[in-house]
């Protein structure tokens, strides 16, 4: 290692003594002495660019919440010498301040065309052109009422794959947001809204970010909610459920066969454990024996809740006796 090391080193001098070397060396000097004298007069040419300018409001009372967006930056169109601009839009970050106590009243923040045009020019300097600008003026309403926490609502259509389905509770997080606006808003609102969500073959529990849908005069807090799916695969359950007879006259009685009837339906995997059978209502009516001209009575299915999922009987149909007492 060590003589592979001075090998390096003896070649490096040798290079380095040699009248090549020296040439290149002076060539390259001169290529960065040039391009750093064009550099300087380039700078010294008018040229116009795009830079953006910060916007800082200060002194901002903590009552107070803004209705309107406070954009972050303007997008300034600049024309100037290249120094200039490289020493004030690019070596610096270029920021208007905006002082709350001085221009807000009566719930509303101006700061006017001009006034605009005179921040940027003592940013960019007296020589400087400024060719156009994304906002002309600043009109920023604001209020100091407090805000009113109110629910939110999901609006959403979600299609779990074959096979799974949406058990439990919609979650969202947070679940309440606060409203900030006039009393007139203030007092008439009682919700807000997610914007549509729509989620197809969606096979486990998933998680979305979604906005708010936006308020007229009013602004929410926080303007975005974590909404949760909770998805379950299916899995199938049979039960053997009791008939009810119904419209049977006094001093008569129905005896069935069977008097139970299989259900088969699906359930979420989490539900698989549950006792489901009261339920589920399964009914048969004393009148269809007066037309009944097979000894049969039809089996109806009442009641069952709506986490049962495609319900169906193995027999539709039992027979009967009567008996009267």
């Amino acid at each position: 290692m060590d003589e592979r090391l001075q090998k390096v080193k003896e070649r490096w001098n040798k290079m380095r003594e040699s009248s090549s070397f020296h040439n290149v060396m002076v060539f390259l000097v001169f290529v960065v002495i040039s391009a750093l004298f064009w550099f300087i007069l380039a700078l010294n040419d008018s040229v116009q660019d795009n830079i953006n300018v910060k916007v800082h409001i200060s002194n901002v009372p903590d009552s107070v919440t803004f209705i309107s967006d406070i954009p972050e930056k303007l997008h300034v169109s600049v024309r100037d010498k290249g120094t200039n601009l490289w020493r004030n839009g690019i070596m610096h970050k270029p920021t208007i301040h905006i002082n709350f106590r001085e221009y807000a009243e009566n719930g509303v923040l101006r700061f006017s065309k001009d006034e605009l045009n005179s921040s940027l020019k003592s940013i960019f300097g007296a020589s400087a052109q400024i060719a156009s600008v994304s906002m002309d003026s600043l009109r920023l309403v604001y209020t100091e009422n407090k805000g009113r926490r109110v629910p939110v609502e999901v609006i959403s259509k979600v299609y779990p794959s074959l096979g799974c389905t949406i058990e439990g509770d919609i979650m969202v997080s947070p679940s309440n947001v606060l409203v900030y606006g006039d009393k007139e808003l203030l007092d008439t609102i009682h919700r807000v809204m997610t914007e549509n969500i729509t989620l197809k073959d969606v096979s486990e529990s998933t998680t979305v970010e979604v906005k708010l849908r936006p308020l007229k005069g009013g602004r929410i807090i926080p303007s975005t909610v974590q909404v949760t799916f909770p998805i379950e695969p299916l899995v199938k359950k049979v039960a053997l459920i009791s008939l009810t007879p119904v419209n049977v006259p006094d001093g008569e009685s129905l005896l069935l066969f069977p008097s139970k009837v299989p259900v088969e339906y699906y359930v979420a995997m989490s539900r698989l454990d549950d006792n489901d059978d009261p339920a589920i209502m399964l009914e048969v009516d004393f009148n269809q024996t007066y037309s009944s001209g097979n000894g049969k009575l039809h089996v109806e299915v009442k009641r069952y809740p709506d986490r049962l999922l495609n319900l169906s009987l193995k027999n539709d149909s039992v027979e009967y006796t009567i008996v009267r007492n």
